[in-house]
């Protein structure tokens, strides 16, 4: 199921071509977490949309990707087995040079896009990165994270670290990012710099690195849980599919 998409960076006066459910939809917070150096393929990215638990499912919402991405999944997050996940039916606008995905929960106040993005760049031992989330509708709070590859020093992003790292048994660490609210058409940039180590997998040998959010609520609760259950929620939605 895996389709092309785009991901994005609009300007204020281009939300006016938006739907008006991507101006007016119920999602108060988006999460991204990113990983650089995700696999052979490319860089990795989770975009998850917290909706309102107040309102009554089912609940169409808009999910903003970054333009020249592929997206690898899209669905909702149970916070049980992750096989059971359910996968949701999308349409997708392009505006600009950003894609605007549109998909109906029905179970779940989570929705999760898996995306493959562009690959970090390597130079020496040097890993470094950029991509920019311009928001495409009201005023909403974004939170961001990275997952650094096993042996990684020397790290430096924007935003600032704002939270304790956490590092799964692969050596990977989450660390969490500075959030705040993005205004309509503003951009939320996130740089990463970092040193490879000897622990450092070749790109081949690394699998996704992605910690997806299991359910809304706090976020540092959510990054503690993420930083255990790693590999394994990735990895078993990826077999449930058949990717």
């Amino acid at each position: 199921m895996t389709r092309t998409i785009r991901i994005f960076a609009v300007a204020l006066a281009l939300t006016l071509l938006l739907p008006a459910s991507a101006l007016a939809g119920p999602v108060r917070e988006y999460q991204l977490q990113y990983a650089p150096v995700g696999d052979a393929n490319g860089a990795l990215m989770i975009v998850s949309a917290l909706v309102d638990p107040q309102i009554q499912l089912p609940a169409i919402i808009t999910v903003p990707v970054p333009a020249g991405a592929t997206l690898l999944w899209a669905g909702e997050i149970l916070g049980g087995d992750p096989a059971a996940d359910p996968i949701a039916e999308t349409t997708v606008e392009t505006v600009g040079d950003m894609d605007v995905y549109t998909l109906t929960l029905e179970q779940s106040y989570t929705a999760q896009l898996e995306i493959q993005l562009p690959a970090a760049e390597v130079s020496g031992d040097t890993v470094t990165s950029t991509v920019v989330w311009t928001n495409p509708g009201d005023d909403v709070m974004v939170n961001a994270s990275i997952v650094a590859e096993a042996g990684a020093t020397d790290a430096a992003f924007t935003p600032a670290v704002a939270g304790e790292p956490q590092t799964n048994s692969a050596g990977e660490t989450l660390y969490p990012l500075a959030g705040r609210s993005v205004a309509s058409g503003e951009e939320f940039e996130i740089t990463t710099e970092w040193k490879r180590g000897a622990a450092a997998p070749a790109a081949s040998e690394s699998g996704s690195p992605l910690l997806p959010a299991l359910l809304g609520g706090l976020v540092a609760a959510v990054l503690a849980l993420v930083a255990v259950l790693v590999r394994e929620r990735t990895r078993a939605r990826r077999s449930a599919s058949g990717m």
